[in-house]
């Protein structure tokens, strides 16, 4: 049976050439809107960067600036058949006209590959401004303490939230997933997502299946994600605060019609949305709709298929499908700017990654 507590990270990262990975979903959202041609010309979409490496998330600010976490890709150089430990994980940041990586030398963990072919790194996966200078980073894992241990001190911050500015750990949720395994299944972490709330954090952790909280030093566990179907794992991936000041966390899933989108309530996730596939990342509107992205119907084996862009009204919950024409290929992530535009890192397992600006 396969593991969908390994599955995101099998799945998405990728970060070992010889996993067998989980199959991902096969089926889109019913009822959804007209894609192709027609449904192209509904939605702009223009490139605002490419060349991206492994590009997990896009964060929007206030002022109008992106910024997008890469894993790199890892090692250059490194054997076909290993796995190596790299420092080409970085920080890109989008301002006016102006772009390129304002943070370099990141952790980036990946397989060696045959010339031309692309690597699939973890690494980098979501990044915030620190407010007390540089960038805060939330690093993807895939393993417990002694499988992080085991690449050497390079690879500590995989797995943590940690400061650019002096390399400081502000939470370490592989240490907390191997000494507490909150859900008492496998032993296994991979953060996702951060959301700031008030002097602290939320995160996601997509291999603990938590969602947990950072502040004042420590780090708690909130929730353990709702279990699926036949005893299948949740997968908290996108986590987001809606127009209405609940908390939304949406659960991957595994197979079709099996990823959810949980409001946050006094007793915790109460089941808001189901019937979708492969949701990765929420968002929020400007008009209070909830805007959603899945990765990709079908298994990973196959030719990548469309990802889709969902927008969710907050009062019905009813799911519209906001066309692209097929244009997005694995998308990871998403924000909405200051000015209601939709931005998404798409091509995120590839070394030539896109960041996506869509207005429809």
């Amino acid at each position: 049976m396969s593991n969908p507590r390994r599955s995101l990270t099998r799945t998405i990262i990728a970060a070992t050439a010889c996993v067998v990975a989980a199959p991902l979903a096969t089926a889109g959202v019913a009822g959804a809107a007209t894609t192709g041609a027609d449904a192209a010309t509904a939605t702009t979409i223009e490139v605002v960067a490419s060349g991206l490496k492994n590009p997990r998330d896009v964060t929007a600010l206030p002022d109008g600036s992106l910024l997008v976490a890469e894993s790199g890709e890892g090692l250059p150089g490194c054997a076909v058949g290993s796995v190596c430990l790299g420092d080409t994980g970085s920080v890109y940041k989008v301002k006016g006209s102006w772009q390129g990586r304002v943070v370099t030398g990141l952790p980036s963990y990946g397989p060696g590959v045959a010339p031309g072919n692309a690597v699939y790194a973890i690494g980098p996966a979501n990044v915030l401004p620190d407010p007390k200078g540089g960038y805060l980073v939330l690093y993807s894992g895939g393993f417990d303490a002694a499988g992080r241990a085991a690449l050497g001190p390079a690879g500590a911050p995989l797995g943590t939230l940690s400061r650019t500015r002096d390399g400081s750990v502000v939470a370490d949720y592989v240490a907390l997933e191997t000494q507490s395994n909150p859900d008492g299944r496998e032993v296994y972490s991979n953060p996702w997502k951060v959301l700031r709330s008030g002097g602290g954090y939320l995160v996601t952790d997509a291999g603990a299946n938590t969602l947990l909280r950072t502040a004042g030093g420590t780090t708690s566990t909130e929730f353990v994600m709702p279990l699926n179907e036949n005893d299948r794992d949740g997968v908290p991936t996108g986590i987001v605060k809606g127009s209405d000041g609940k908390l939304y966390i949406a659960g991957l899933g595994v197979y079709a019609g099996q990823s959810r989108i949980y409001k946050v309530g006094a007793n915790g996730p109460e089941l808001w949305v189901d019937g979708l596939t492969n949701v990765v990342d929420l968002a929020v509107a400007p008009n209070g709709d909830l805007i959603a992205l899945t990765y990709t119907p079908g298994y990973v084996g196959d030719p990548p298929q469309p990802s889709k862009v969902l927008k969710i009204d907050p009062d019905t919950a009813e799911v519209t499908e906001i066309p692209t024409g097929d244009r997005l290929i694995m998308g990871a992530g998403l924000d909405v700017d200051k000015n209601g535009r939709i931005v998404i890192v798409d091509n995120a397992r590839n070394t030539d990654g896109e960041l996506l600006r869509l207005t429809y």
